[in-house]
């Protein structure tokens, strides 16, 4: 799929010098490595605040609360 992204000169420069450097025609790869790699970190983050919650939750909320969190990343289209 393709869609357009306005970005800073300084930022396009420094994906056409990584391109480069890996020998590819486009920006493509390394933007979605790096939209991979911060969803994957804000999902972390989102796992962790609700581990540092259990203690001020009841043992059913708990469970509720990462139930409901793994099947909301199993859904979730990458």
């Amino acid at each position: 799929m393709r869609t357009t992204i306005d970005v800073p000169v300084h930022i396009r420069q420094k994906l056409a010098q990584e391109a480069s450097s890996r020998n590819l025609k486009g920006f493509s790869k390394i933007i979605i490595e790096a939209l991979e790699k911060y969803f994957h970190s804000k999902s972390n983050d989102r796992k962790g605040i609700i581990k540092r919650l259990k203690g001020s939750m009841t043992a059913t909320e708990y469970s509720k609360a990462l139930k409901d969190f793994q099947e909301g990343r199993a859904r979730w289209r990458t």
